[in-house]
């Protein structure tokens, strides 16, 4: 049996962790040993404490990355861990030289995020992994022109999605009958870790102008925020609370974007995003920025429409189009079932990483 070992240091609960608890919990059902190593307090680990999947905690702040070395290089040689796939900043640095002193495991380091890396003489740790998956090509193609990392060093894989848990059969009904929104009224939404980049800002400005011109229109912003309650304080100062809702974290996504008449993602910047592909498996027409490797996705008037990032202007119209469009808004949220069903399939994305695994492997084997 071959063992996995993933290690991530952040805490939060978004994208990027979703897709790591994926990839786990799949791997795991193929009959592979995984282990997570993460922080304790981490979200990553709670969620995978349920479903029975083995979670080491280590302290990885500044002032234990000492010893979050020795505990990391002593676990990889007690459970002859295989291979070492490293996900942020912290875990990978620890993680990467742990693993290339106990010379054993293959090591991978997936990057999830657009933030440009620093291209200082010291910044080594992407030159320790044997592979680096991105999770969008724009990712790939951005490391290999400012980085001037190899092409043949980096595979984009694209973070996908569960189709059976994502069904657009399924209805919203009882999450409206929460919110108290009645099912005529039209739901406007967006879902998503609230952070800067997210462009939550831009989201409750085109709000204030569709409210205008439509008062009926309910929006709705789902997501933890980790830094104090801004957004909420926000929709207060404008007394929009009873048209614009804020619910923090909620565990039911696929309810929530089922209840949705309009997803949108007015990201900064975007490597792909995961929500982004949720509600294309709803068969939501979707509105986001282009940004990053959102284009990779939305493919304008296809499978959503794209506005320019920072722009509550352009957001709030195309919001007006899809919302006076209803046969367009339909057929662009049957176009993003259909892309989602043929290139962003869970089964497709565990497939093309075990893949790797088995190269690497294969590669390892004829060098020893």
């Amino acid at each position: 049996m071959l063992t996995i070992l993933h290690t991530e240091s952040a805490k939060r609960w978004g994208g990027q962790e979703r897709r790591t608890f994926a990839e786990a919990r799949e791997f795991k059902k193929r009959g592979y040993r995984v282990i997570l190593a993460v922080q304790p307090g981490s979200a990553l680990g709670k969620h995978a404490k349920e479903i029975g999947i083995e979670v080491r905690e280590i302290e990885m702040r500044n002032r234990e990355i000492l010893r979050a070395f020795f505990r990391l290089f002593s676990l990889i040689r007690r459970e002859k861990v295989d291979i070492v796939n490293t996900h942020s900043s912290k875990d990978s640095w620890i993680a990467s030289f742990a693993a290339r002193l106990a010379h054993r495991p293959i090591l991978l380091r997936t990057r999830h995020v657009t933030i440009p890396i620093s291209n200082h003489p010291f910044n080594i740790v992407y030159k320790l992994p044997h592979r680096i998956i991105t999770v969008s090509n724009y990712v790939r193609e951005t490391m290999i022109q400012k980085n001037r990392i190899k092409p043949e060093k980096i595979i984009s894989i694209p973070t996908a999605i569960n189709l059976k848990k994502f069904d657009f059969k399924m209805s919203g009904r009882k999450v409206r009958e929460k919110l108290r929104i009645d099912p005529e009224v039209p739901l406007v939404g967006m879902i998503g870790v609230i952070r800067t980049e997210k462009g939550h800002p831009y989201f409750i400005e085109a709000a204030q102008r569709i409210l205008k011109v439509h008062p009926k229109v309910r929006f709705l912003i789902v997501g933890q925020e980790p830094k104090g309650k801004t957004i909420v304080r926000r929709v207060r100062e404008l007394k929009l609370e009873k048209k614009i809702l804020v619910t923090g974290f909620r565990p039911d996504v696929p309810q929530v974007l089922a209840a949705l008449d309009i997803f949108t993602m007015p990201s900064l910047r975007e490597a792909l995003g995961t929500a982004l592909l949720e509600a294309l498996a709803m068969k939501k027409p979707v509105i986001a920025t282009r940004v990053g490797g959102i284009p990779e996705v939305i493919i304008h008037n296809q499978t959503g429409l794209l506005v320019p990032p920072a722009d509550s202007k352009a957001l709030a119209r195309a919001i007006l189009e899809l919302l006076e469009d209803r046969e367009k808004a339909k057929r662009l949220g049957k176009n993003g079932r259909r892309l989602v069903e043929e290139k962003f399939s869970q089964e497709t994305m565990i497939e093309r990483i075990e893949n790797l695994y088995r190269e690497l492997l294969k590669k390892r084997r004829k060098e020893i």
